[in-house]
């Protein structure tokens, strides 16, 4: 099964055929397009070698420019789309873009293999208006490896290109970009060859997106598709028929609303990052340490649930908090509260030719504390060992209510239930001895990121910290350097 993708390159109308889906942006470029400043790295989306700055149309004449790994992007998924690669940076009169001159300016670059994502990295910061704030700047930069310049210039150089302000030469050529590319699909409006394959469908309304899977229940649904990218590229994987949600906006909205948050099961980590930051920053925390702002720019919080990983992050915070999924199928739909919505390893609620619509994640009363806490290996950009996430309710010295849920100490992310029962009523003091009812919920498994020992005295450990953290506000319980 073959599919045609229409999108621009740098600016240039492309129609590229008989395109396979496990094929990726990566693959397209240096194979297809011999655009070989794009490079692979790891295939897995953690290095940055690969970034590429990917265009959606918006509706003010131009694009919504975003950082991405195009070596975890399926080719098929930037129909309608603009591509930017190091290619398309500099002017007409080759000029470069001041990402590009001010890594020159600031010695940015030895080996120069990195550079090219890192400057896609940057450019998409300039396009996005992103100030110069250096947390920021860490943010853009977090998901681009250099092995042997030193961040230092690099960061340098990136906030010299902030202080230079927005480059209105690309302005100018944004805008005659998104007329071709306008003229590009109004020429293949209404031909099938736009999505011609059986086995790959690009749904515009829910209702459709009901009958494909009512019609074709086995079919996988493509949101970020950041772990089926990697399946793809690492492994040759052949993902079978697909329903890509791309261009389904109603699973992208996220309300806040007098009762809580509704999150649109396709919206990306990094749009729900600021609705986070607002009502549950400990969330965000977490969030921001999931992947990086190239993953997060196509990951989806609906994905990372319907995955079912039993050491996927956003588990945690979400049982804590007492979200619920709102699952729809061409029969309606029905709420489900999540810690209902695993099943078993890698096994969910949804019935055949259901999927997750939105998630509804409930505020918080006032003076409730929520934790968040992951541990892994490598403290950004990895996968947990145990991750965890708690809401205590405190009345004078005493907890009054606790949910408590943990990651990576069960076939599922689930609710720590014996713990939760010993919370209520205690005090802060006994903090040892609530920890140890633990090992009343979880019987954990040994793996290569950690043991069945190390995991319950690490969850167990968690449980001290927020307790800990809760009782003596101003004790660090971290320690930083620069």
């Amino acid at each position: 099964m073959t599919v045609t993708v229409r999108f621009l390159l740098n600016g240039k109308q492309r129609i590229a055929r008989a395109v396979e889906p496990t094929r990726t942006v990566l693959q397209h470029l240096r194979v297809h397009e011999r655009a070989l400043g794009t490079k692979e790295g790891c295939a897995e989306g953690d290095c940055g070698a690969c970034t590429v700055a990917l265009g959606r149309p918006n509706g003010e004449g131009g694009f919504d420019f975003r950082a991405v790994n195009s070596c975890i992007l399926l080719t098929a998924e930037i129909d309608g789309c603009a591509i930017t690669s190091v290619e398309g940076l500099a002017d007409a009169e080759d000029r470069p873009h001041p990402a590009q001159a001010k890594l020159v300016e600031h010695h940015g670059s030895q080996c120069g293999y990195c550079t090219p994502g890192i400057a896609m990295s940057l450019f998409a910061h300039e396009r996005e208006g992103r100030g110069g704030a250096l947390d920021d700047i860490h943010q853009t930069l977090s998901g681009n490896l250099c092995r042997c310049t030193g961040y230092r210039p690099i960061i340098d150089a990136a906030k010299d290109m902030v202080a230079c302000g927005r480059s209105v030469d690309f302005d100018a050529r944004e805008r005659q970009w998104r007329e071709a590319l306008d003229a590009l699909i109004a020429e293949g409006a209404g031909d099938k060859a736009q999505i011609d394959i059986a086995g790959y469908e690009v749904p515009t309304e829910l209702k459709d997106l009901d009958r494909l899977l009512a019609k074709h229940p086995e079919a996988r649904l493509l949101a970020g598709g950041t772990d089926l990218g990697v399946a793809v590229a690492k492994r040759a994987e052949n993902p079978g028929p697909l329903i890509s949600l791309s261009r389904l906006n109603a699973l992208k909205v996220i309300e806040e609303g007098e009762a809580g948050v509704v999150i649109g099961a396709g919206a990306t980590y990094e749009k729900a990052l600021p609705v986070l930051d607002r009502h549950f920053p400990a969330f965000a925390d977490i969030v921001r340490r999931i992947g990086s702002r190239q993953v997060r720019n196509l990951a989806t919080i609906g994905g990372n649930i319907c995955n079912a990983s039993p050491i996927g992050d956003s588990a945690p915070c979400l049982l804590a908090l007492n979200a619920e999924v709102v699952l729809r199928s061409v029969e309606g739909r029905r709420m489900v509260p999540l810690d209902k919505f695993f099943i078993a390893y890698r096994k969910t609620a949804l019935k055949p030719g259901e999927y997750l619509e939105a998630i509804h994640v409930p505020y918080m009363r006032e003076g409730d504390v929520f934790r968040a806490y992951k541990l892994s290996k490598r403290y950004d950009q990895d996968i947990s060992t145990v991750s965890a996430a708690f809401v205590l309710r405190m009345s004078d010295s005493k907890i009054a209510a606790a949910r408590a849920a943990f990651g990576g100490m069960a076939a599922t992310p689930a609710r720590a239930v014996a713990l939760e029962k010993a919370l209520v009523g205690a005090t802060l003091e006994r903090s040892a001895e609530l920890a140890a009812q633990l090992g009343r919920d979880f019987k954990p498994l040994s793996d290569f990121r950690g043991s069945a020992t190390y995991r319950l005295a690490a969850g167990s450990g968690l449980v001290e910290r927020l307790l800990a953290e809760v009782a003596n506000k101003d004790v660090p319980t971290e320690v930083w350097a620069l």
